[in-house]
């Protein structure tokens, strides 16, 4: 092979890489966006779509704890003293999700749908029998008449009703009767008056087996961004409970579907009827739940911030005058008048001064963050965890002498922890998903690998021949030197025309020596 010939096929080789390159790079732009289309197709509310049959019924289990704290120290807390408590649980239900009377609107670019919860008690994830077990705690129902039936006379009237009830600002009653609801006295005589009073009172009062509203869901078909993003709930686009619209706004999602390819700078809003108003998460740290990346978001501290700390906050004064501090927002405009206060458990993010007024508080993130951990490529929850407290705003109230004593207190009641983590089976489709998207990205690189390959075997086999030609060169010089170094005694001579032509054995040469004359 000559130096023009070698340089030929290396001039070819690296054309042949280059073009590769090119192929490579072309694929590079365009592959991921189909990848990334296909996937926004696949990721939509509407009927054979990959996600639209666990969207329905969500298939890993999900399960609600919840804690109370019994109040051990009532007679001393009555006369000014502060609250000790000592937290009883979990006392644990299996909780079942799905989504009722499904229909698709507006030309299935939106859907309708009731989100429907039912709870079975789980014995063997319990600390005890929620029928038996007893916990002190606050009389909300007590304190929610004291609060709506303010100033003389309401206040009188009130009195008395409480002193032919028998009811105390303080009362004991069983898990299960503070959960699903018991008979209440002083709401007894109250509804005789007022026939809307409902006269049994619970936590969990009528949400066993119901629903928390009519949601109209965008299916994504449009624009992926809006996958799962709530349009109106109960019909409207916003709340009337507090004073701003950016407070009365209803954005996001309902907390069970979120928008694929996510990135860490953005923010997800959920939209929480409980709380009556949406809450926002932000980026925290890369996770892995059974193989499977995500991001996990959190609520920061800015959201339950005082208006002093969160300007933007201002609107969740109940009044201008009656405005709470970082870490606890005040319900009653949406609890009928109740002076119900929302927190994270243990008053977790909150001010110092709210953990402090309790003796038996011990906020630690670990147990009482809520975060959601999100797969980025498909929106996929893989795990999460959703901790609220429910506290009661305790503090004199002018007519009730029963109360002149107390200090202003936000006294906790009950925490709960919902949680969720996507089963095995639910796993492996999410990363035989995440493989196929993956081995997509990356067959660019994949390309120019086999492109660099082909290089390197060719430059081999280059070499290789550049070799064998120098060393049958050297082969043939060799014999010709023992040739010419005896040319008087020797010489090659063909032996017959027969041996010259032979067709299988090719020519022959023989050696003859000359006779000297």
């Amino acid at each position: 092979m000559t130096r023009r010939s070698c340089a030929i096929y290396t001039v070819g080789a690296i054309c042949a890489l280059l073009l590769v390159t090119g192929i490579a790079l072309m694929v590079a732009q365009v592959f991921p966006s189909i990848m990334h289309k296909r996937l926004k197709k696949e990721i939509v509310l509407v009927e054979g779509s990959r996600v639209f049959d666990s969207w329905k019924t969500p298939p890993p289990p999900v399960f609600m704890e919840y804690f109370f704290f019994n109040v051990t120290n009532v007679d001393e807390l009555l006369k000014g003293a502060k609250p000790v408590v000592n937290q009883v649980g979990p006392y644990t239900y299996r909780e079942y999700r799905y989504k009722d009377n499904v229909t698709m609107v507006e030309n299935g670019t939106k859907v309708l749908a009731y989100n429907t919860r039912s709870f079975v008690f789980l014995r063997d994830k319990s600390v005890g029998d929620p029928a038996v077990d007893a916990i002190t705690t606050v009389n909300i129902p007590h304190w929610a008449a004291m609060n709506k039936m303010q100033g003389f006379p309401k206040s009188f009237m009130l009195s008395m009703m409480i002193s032919a009830s028998k009811s105390t600002l303080f009362t004991t009653r069983t898990v299960h009767e503070l959960l699903w609801g018991y008979h209440d006295a002083l709401l007894d005589r109250i509804s005789r008056s007022k026939p809307e009073v409902e006269k049994v009172f619970g936590l969990m009062y009528k949400k066993n087996g119901s629903h928390n509203g009519e949601f109209v869901f965008h299916t994504g078909e449009q624009n992926y961004l809006d996958y799962g993003r709530i349009e109106t709930w109960n019909g409207e686009r916003q709340l009337t409970y507090w004073s701003t619209n950016i407070s009365n706004i209803i954005t996001g999602s309902d907390g069970s579907a979120f928008h694929p390819l996510l990135n860490r700078s953005e923010r997800i809003y959920v939209f929480s009827p409980d709380l009556c108003r949406t809450i926002y998460m932000e980026f925290e740290k890369d996770v892995k739940v059974k193989g499977i990346p995500a991001y996990r978001f959190t609520p920061p501290r800015s959201v339950f911030a005082s208006k002093q700390e969160n300007p933007a906050n201002e609107g969740f004064c109940v009044t201008p005058q009656e405005c709470l501090g970082t870490g606890v927002l005040k319900v009653s405009p949406c609890r009928n008048g109740a002076p119900v206060v929302a927190s994270f458990p243990h008053f977790y993010l909150a001010e110092d001064k709210y953990i402090s007024a309790i003796e038996g508080m011990s906020p630690q993130r670990s147990h009482h963050q809520t975060f959601l951990d999100l797969n980025p490529t498909t929106g996929v929850i893989v795990r999460a965890n959703k901790r609220a407290q429910v506290n009661v705003l305790i503090k004199k109230i002018s007519g009730y002498p029963d109360t002149k004593a107390l200090n202003e207190t936000i006294f906790p009641v009950m925490f709960l922890n919902e949680s969720v983590e996507i089963d095995d089976a639910s796993a492996a489709k999410v990363n035989k998903l995440l493989m196929i998207v993956n081995v997509g990205s990356n067959f660019p690189l994949i390309i120019m690998g086999l492109g660099g390959i082909m290089l390197l075997v060719f430059i081999i086999l280059l070499v290789r021949a550049h070799q064998q030609k120098k060393e049958a060169k050297r082969i043939v010089f060799t014999k010709a030197v023992y040739a010419t170094s005896t040319e008087d005694d020797t010489s090659y001579t063909p032996v017959s025309s027969k041996e010259k032509d032979d067709g299988q054995n090719g020519n022959y040469i023989g050696l003859t020596a000359k006779l000297e004359q």
